[in-house]
């Protein structure tokens, strides 16, 4: 696949959605809670148990992938503090910028991209699962607890994730796949109808997000959390896939899932503790617009370093 063709048929059929998204919540206004709401209870979790149900993931494969996530996150947490002493940052504002360069958006993104360029790939599709899943416990541990401090502790951080129902779904999908137990086809199919819907209704969510984020000022520290978010993490992750001797579809899935952009979950609880709430709203703008970018050259690196 061309670059040409990781445009035309990756990229640009996600920013159309997105872009109606914009125009739609400009018109509208929408509710953008009760979006994210959908989201992480209706969509997510059927897509969760749909694809992993359908996929066939070994405990060997389950172990490298959340290794490797976990290297991951320990390389790019050293490397976004680095930066942050390097430049005399704030504790406040190092916080934050930590969070923009860890939490990303491969829910509402990265799914739909790896939807795109697997072309609906139920292997693919449940390691990207497995990746929002981990990236969902990060956010309400580290990332919670980065910003909140003395004001919420690991407790309540832990207790917040329990809550999530796509935890449930991912465990419950995968027992009945090891089990070998077959799922009623009047379960499955409303099951199925509600993941396809996710791919679109996220693209949705997220343009009407982005076009309700006012674009104040492009700081140093905006630039430099995008380019540890696009460049410098995908770029860690290649290298680590190569040592963890990682290849075909795991290899690419989980490098694209590295370039996905800043998680509006860290602007969320930037604002929420009032931790340079402007900084994270804007890392999350800048952070998506330049993806739109950096998607296309990573997606091509992917299918080249880590052929099928």
């Amino acid at each position: 696949m061309t670059i040409a063709d990781t445009l035309l048929q990756v990229i640009i059929p996600i920013l159309i959605p997105l872009g109606i998204g914009a125009v739609l919540h400009r018109k509208f206004q929408f509710a953008l809670g009760s979006f994210s709401k959908l989201i992480m209870y209706y969509y997510l979790p059927a897509l969760a148990f749909v694809k992993v149900y359908e996929a066939s993931l070994t405990a060997s494969l389950v172990v490298t992938i959340v290794g490797f996530l976990a290297l991951q996150f320990v390389v790019v947490l050293l490397l976004s503090q680095g930066i942050s002493r390097l430049l005399g940052f704030p504790r406040s504002l190092a916080g934050s910028f930590a969070n923009s360069t860890l939490l990303t958006n491969n829910g509402n993104i990265g799914i739909p991209v790896n939807a795109m360029a697997f072309k609906h790939d139920p292997f693919a599709l449940s390691i990207q699962v497995m990746v929002v899943t981990f990236e969902l416990f990060t956010t309400f541990t580290f990332g919670l607890f980065n910003v909140s401090r003395a004001a919420s502790g690991w407790r309540n951080s832990l207790l917040q994730f329990g809550k999530m129902p796509v935890i449930y779904a991912l465990i419950l999908g995968a027992l009945l796949r090891l089990a070998h137990i077959q799922v009623p086809t009047t379960l499955l199919s409303p099951l199925s109808t509600i993941a396809d819907g996710m791919l679109s209704f996220a693209l949705l969510s997220i343009g009407a997000q982005l076009v309700s984020t006012p674009l104040k000022q492009n700081t140093s520290a905006v630039l430099m959390s995008s380019f540890v978010r696009l460049a410098a993490a995908p770029a860690c992750a290649g290298i680590l896939l190569h040592l963890l001797h990682v290849h075909g579809i795991t290899a690419q899935a989980l490098l694209i899932a590295s370039a996905i952009p800043t998680s509006r979950n860290s602007a969320a609880l930037a604002l929420e503790y009032d931790n340079e709430p402007g900084f994270a709203a804007q890392a999350v703008l800048v952070s998506t617009l330049l993806s739109s970018i950096s998607l296309t050259i990573v997606i091509q690196l992917a299918q080249a370093l880590f052929p099928v």
